[in-house]
């Protein structure tokens, strides 16, 4: 059962988009030509969009962005091979699709810009859907919600118990994510730490007064290390929606991917997913809105 519906979407958008190639071809100028504004974050780039998902059927692949070096999503483990929460989502997606899953690594700066490049076909990879972001690319339906969490040992000597009690605080966190914000609003002295076990480890031995995580890396690592005395003192007033992101211009590939992960919530695939790295059931898509709204 798994696949079929996704595989009939491909198959009616393939044959679609290709009468409407034959029939628009010579007579009108190629309206997937876009130059993005230079002024967004990336190079005048002039690509050709609009073939990414004709492209990944005849390829038998569709291509991925992951930064690799963001445990639980993305990372190399057991013998280097690649794996994480977003790794085997986009793998399932892919699947979903009747098509293999190529992955390409990039850093966390160049993965946006490069499907702009046309380097892959989409990016899974812990990005949160914003309108700033919507002006260059399009997003796929949530396969994820986080919030913001402050991380601090589980004794209760360090007296911190609110974010505005890091103020002037050594506090820990990933050097490329989105929590420097919330330790400058809070006036913290920002430690980079790159993984978050490395910063839970740092503040049991009292090199950090806290850390500032996402909620779901924090149930991950309690799951691989139960009996380390860290605590999750406050959580943020923010809901962090992740999506699945591609360049402007490919519609049919959007909505094979948005078919795809709907596809994986009614099988069960995504659940097996989420309880391997985190151990409870999600909220649903319209969970993640509703909390959202709140």
């Amino acid at each position: 059962m798994r696949g079929t519906t996704p595989t009939r979407f491909i198959g009616i958008t393939c044959i679609f988009t290709l009468i409407g190639s034959i029939m628009l071809a010579g007579c009108t100028p190629d309206t997937n030509d876009r130059v993005p504004n230079p002024n967004m974050g990336v190079d005048p780039y002039r690509v050709n969009t609009g073939d990414l998902l004709r492209n990944a059927v005849k390829r038998g692949t569709l291509r991925i962005a992951t930064e690799r070096d963001y445990p639980p999503f993305s990372y190399r483990g057991t013998g280097g091979i690649l794996t994480g929460f977003d790794v085997e989502i986009a793998e399932e997606v892919a699947r979903h699709m009747e098509l293999k899953a190529e992955f390409v690594e990039a850093k966390w700066e160049n993965l946006l810009p490069g499907l702009t490049e046309g380097k892959y076909d989409a990016v899974f990879n812990q990005v949160e859907d914003r309108p700033d972001r919507r002006a260059l690319y399009d997003f796929s339906v949530a396969y994820l919600s986080s919030t913001p969490v402050l991380l601090v040992h589980s004794s209760g000597e360090a007296a911190i118990r609110t974010f505005p009690d890091i103020k002037g605080k050594r506090v820990g966190m990933n050097p490329t994510g989105i929590y420097q914000d919330v330790a400058k609003k809070y006036n913290a002295q920002i430690i980079p730490v790159q993984y978050i076990s490395d910063a839970a480890d740092m503040l049991v031995k009292g090199e950090l007064d806290a850390v500032i995580s996402d909620q779901l890396s924090v149930t991950n690592l309690k799951q691989h290390f139960p009996d380390m005395p860290v605590t999750t003192a406050e959580s943020a007033n923010q809901v962090f929606e992740i999506s699945a992101a591609f360049v402007k211009g490919n519609p049919d590939l959007l909505a094979a991917v948005n078919n795809a992960l709907a596809t994986m919530q009614q099988d069960g695939t995504y659940l097996n997913i989420w309880n391997k790295y985190f151990g409870e059931a999600p909220m649903s898509y319209k969970g993640i809105h509703d909390r959202k709204a709140k």
